[in-house]
């Protein structure tokens, strides 16, 4: 799956729900909009933390290392490799030059959206269902999300912390909705939690006490992140400076990798560290990789190492180096919270605010699908991407088609590759549209 996840943190989402749920029947929808909930509550990139909590839930901490990196590696080696190189290479124009390589992108963005269509309709089936106030409830959500989201609020543009309260803030306001609303619980719902059997979750991770250290070490680690910085001089202390730059970053964020190209740019081209061509060449190469756009990281180290020392090992070290600084903070925190949503999981206060968390997450969702179906529209179709409208638009519905209404009830070998080969297909066709437009 790490091979294949392309379309950003929404469409990994619904990869791993179309996987983990329809297929395998890993954990029940409920379940999984659930975890969702919890992971869009934290900083730090949600499909990250569902990638490395989802094996969590099944087999503990080693099971949710191993499924966390799995997802990550293939896109940060290959972001590596292009960091390293940058600065033989990448200016403005370099991306554009390869309308070719554009189309293929603008395939596989098509595939993204429809990954993610096929995941809210799911989700909202199962959230949502016959309950008017949920429904109700995860369209407000939707619609306050766009509104903040809106090109026309301009400091959405630039600086991400001016809007980035806006997830937490409306998953805690749909579990106070439903809290306040439906009032007490029926008997036979109060004080039991939910079987393993029942939910799919054999596993928190660690405990309580393990989980409250880990937070409290991201804590210290945030705060460490601007007091040593301002003692200590950054050209003997690069690597730190590098460090702290990412941990800060990843500790405040929220909203996903398109709120954090902001502050990273703020990080790296006017301190030097790398120069403006070359953030903008690899912002544009991160949104062809597959797995979540903060391996963007491991491009922006592997430069900055390189040009600071001109040695591989010094840019791998680099790469690493911000790759765990945007990573760590993200990645700690869904190991900590998990013990105590464990916990939570059995508290009757805890369910009754429950149906308004997940119909809030599924509202979050929904925005995200508009969001991503115009972003795709503006920026891979002509006049301002490599492929037509009508070919976009044609891609994404055969691609709705294939991960949503197309059943293999008797193969369940193609059931099991479905979606990457969905995905696969449509980056083919995207890349026919775009050599065809060449010509």
């Amino acid at each position: 799956m790490g091979w294949t996840a392309f379309g950003g943190p929404a469409a990994h989402v619904g990869l791993f729900q179309k996987t983990f749920v329809e297929r395998l029947g890993w954990m029940s929808a409920d379940v999984f909009t659930e975890l969702f909930a919890v992971c869009q509550c934290m900083p730090g990139p949600s499909s990250t933390q569902m990638s490395f909590a989802l094996g969590t839930t099944k087999k503990g901490i080693a099971g949710g290392l191993l499924s966390g990196i799995l997802f990550q590696y293939p896109g940060a080696i290959m972001m590596t490799i292009f960091g390293l190189t940058a600065h033989n290479w990448a200016t403005p124009q370099v991306i554009s030059d390869y309308t070719w390589l554009a189309g293929l992108v603008g395939g596989l963005s098509a595939a993204g959206v429809a990954l993610v269509a096929s995941a809210a309709i799911g989700l909202w089936n199962k959230a949502c269902g016959a309950t008017a106030d949920a429904k109700v409830l995860a369209g407000f959500c939707c619609v306050v999300l766009l509104y903040y989201s809106a090109e026309l609020i301009a400091p959405v543009e630039r600086n991400g912390r001016n809007w980035m309260w806006i997830f937490p803030t409306l998953i805690i306001f749909g579990g106070a909705f439903t809290y306040f609303w439906r009032g007490p619980l029926p008997e036979s719902k109060t004080t039991t939690a939910p079987t393993a059997e029942e939910s799919g979750v054999e596993h928190f991770g660690l405990g309580p006490v393990g989980g409250a250290i880990l937070i409290a070490i991201v804590a210290l680690i945030f705060i460490a992140s601007y007091v040593l910085p301002s003692v200590l001089e950054e050209a003997e202390f690069k690597r730190l400076f590098w460090f702290a730059a990412f941990w800060r970053t990843g500790t405040v964020i929220w909203g996903g990798g398109q709120v954090v190209l902001p502050l990273l740019e703020n990080e790296m081209v006017p301190t030097g560290w790398v120069d403006q061509s070359v953030f903008f060449a690899g912002l544009a190469l991160a949104q062809a990789m597959p797995g979540p756009l903060f391996n963007f990281a491991a491009y922006l180290g592997a430069a900055a190492g390189y040009k600071a020392y001109v040695t591989i090992g010094e840019g791998v070290l680099g790469a690493g180096l911000c790759w765990l600084g945007l990573f760590g903070p993200g990645v700690m925190l869904i190991f900590g919270i998990l013990p105590f949503w464990g916990q939570f999981r059995s508290n009757d206060t805890y369910k009754r605010a429950l149906p308004g968390l997940n119909a809030a997450a599924v509202g979050l969702l929904c925005a995200a699908l508009v969001q991503m179906g115009a972003g795709v529209r503006e920026n891979n179709t002509k006049p301002n991407g490599p492929i037509p409208k009508e070919a976009s638009t044609c891609i994404g519905l055969v691609a709705f088609w294939g991960v949503h209404w197309l059943k293999f009830k008797d193969r369940q070998i193609l059931t099991q590759v479905q979606a990457p080969i969905v995905v696969v297909a449509c980056g083919i066709l995207g890349l026919i549209a775009g050599v065809l437009e060449m010509r």
